[in-house]
């Protein structure tokens, strides 16, 4: 098992690619705590997981320093360490997706950063003393292909994951003395309750039907034949974190059937 005997932390473990991360670490061998502002739902998934291996779920908040902290203080005090985690929290700003940058308020788009940028700096900010307790590990977040191609009517959450990229490449400098790793995973359209109130599903759906239908097998978005599922992104979080990525550091690595590719096409053919 390639986490056998690690202490995990992952954020927005409740739902999503967050609770298939945490599944999928306890099955390869770790202690995962669940951290999640859901209580309802991330108490569930703690609780089906430790049918599998130990699992604790902490109310958590990454608006707020404090509570991260003490996540990382449940995974020392149960667990005796820290050595992995993912920066998973985040949002898409709910109906607002899909407005032009000056339709946001003020409060919502300062909303998208906070939580997903500010999110994962306080993560990392948290993590990163425990992970020097422990002699070093390996940190991932959440990020997007949104960082690195931009998708209009979503200028404040582009520019959120955009800089969770930079930031990951600024600590894999900052922190390798340390023996710490920071990657981050850049997914496509993925099916996630984060995404179902809001456009992006239907439209992609529309995009990959049009697709399907055209004689054109190089058509855009062709290569993307269905959205992800959480699992997938969970397993590349896995890889960033094993020591099969004792070698990749400060890199966003994508993880969309090719859409990005897809997209390069149409661009060149222009």
């Amino acid at each position: 098992m390639r986490l056998d005997g690690r202490v995990a932390l992952v954020t927005g473990a409740a739902s999503g690619v967050g609770q298939a991360t945490a599944e999928l670490f306890v099955r390869e061998g770790a202690k995962v705590v669940l951290a999640d502002l859901d209580e309802a739902a991330g108490e569930a998934a703690a609780a089906a997981l430790q049918v599998d291996g130990p699992a604790v779920f902490h109310r958590t908040d990454v608006r707020r320093l404090a509570d991260i902290q003490a996540a990382v203080a449940v995974a020392e005090s149960q667990f005796g360490r820290l050595d992995t985690v993912v920066a998973n929290a985040g949002t898409v700003g709910g109906a607002a997706v899909a407005h032009r940058l000056e339709d946001l308020d003020e409060q919502q788009w300062a909303s998208i950063l906070d939580i997903n940028l500010s999110g994962t700096i306080r993560t990392f900010v948290a993590a990163i003393p425990a992970l020097r307790r422990a002699g070093g590990g390996a940190m991932s977040a959440t990020a997007s292909i949104a960082a690195l191609t931009g998708v209009a009517g979503q200028a404040a959450y582009s520019a959120s994951k955009g800089g969770i990229v930079s930031l990951v490449r600024a600590l894999a400098f900052e922190l390798a003395a340390d023996h710490i790793r920071v990657n981050c995973v850049c997914p496509g359209g993925i099916n996630t309750n984060l995404l179902a109130n809001t456009d992006i599903v239907p439209m992609l759906v529309a995009q990959m039907e049009a697709a399907a239908a055209s004689p054109d097998p190089l058509t855009p978005t062709a290569l993307m034949n269905r959205a992800g599922n959480p699992d997938e992104v969970a397993k590349v979080h896995l890889f960033l974190v094993s020591d099969d990525a004792s070698f990749v550091n400060g890199q966003p690595v994508v993880c969309d059937a090719g859409s990005m590719v897809a997209n390069l096409w149409m661009v060149l053919d222009r």
